[in-house]
């Protein structure tokens, strides 16, 4: 008796525009840990505290059906979504499309604790204050890593739920990308996230302006 397999797609690109209302809400990261897909963010304009839409330019990677159902998760929330196409299809036009202005002091260093040799040390600390499940900190996407789905491989590789509150990557590759982000996950998932981000090399600050305990944006 022969099995259907499932049928990969070459990767989709897609700008989605997230309401306001979904700003505190781990969009991206439930298009991995649902549909086991791979997201890679190409650009990102997303303003903490701003009423305007936020949005994402995305690679997205997976299974042709899972494809089809996270596209309908994200319609069905209200999510605009636009330049769908294969993505080989569209790349030529991809120097002619409009991207928002993307502040300047979004990308500004945030005077946190960088953890790089002692980052073991200053996650110890945090999780003293009680918080042990969730840990917000700022990271920067060094421009060598445009490419690579890392905020995707920490929801695949290490089970977190990943909310984005923050985003500046311009498409421009010769400029870093910074993302604020709100982990969840256990201890051990997010010890094992900063030795990854650590083997990276990428800069990471805690945002110790956020110690509160609301728990809604777990699965």
């Amino acid at each position: 008796m022969s099995t259907t397999k499932p049928v990969n797609f070459d990767p989709v690109n897609s700008r989605i525009f997230v309401p306001q209302r979904y700003h505190r809400q781990p969009v991206i990261s439930r298009l991995v840990s649902r549909y086991g897909l791979t997201v890679n963010i190409k650009a990102a304009s997303l303003a903490s505290g701003n009423d305007s839409d936020g949005w994402f330019d995305l690679e997205i990677s997976g299974h042709s059906q899972e494809l089809t159902s996270s596209l309908s998760y994200l319609q069905g929330l209200g999510v605009n979504l636009v330049q769908l196409a294969i993505a080989n299809h569209i790349q030529s036009n991809q120097n002619s499309q409009f991207f928002p202005n993307i502040e300047s002091n979004q990308t500004q260093r945030k005077p946190e604790i960088l953890l790089k040799t002692q980052w073991r040390e200053e996650f110890q600390q945090w999780i003293s204050t009680g918080q042990t499940n969730r840990l917000r900190l700022q990271l920067c996407i060094l421009k060598d890593y445009h490419e690579k789905p890392i905020i995707s491989e920490l929801v695949s590789r290490y089970g977190l739920t990943v909310n984005i509150t923050s985003a500046a990557l311009n498409p421009n590759v010769q400029d870093d990308g910074w993302f604020d982000l709100d982990l969840w996950g256990r201890t051990k998932q997010l010890h094992s996230s900063l030795r990854y981000l650590e083997q990276l090399g990428l800069p990471i600050w805690l945002d110790w302006s956020f110690l509160y305990s609301d728990r809604n944006l777990i699965d």
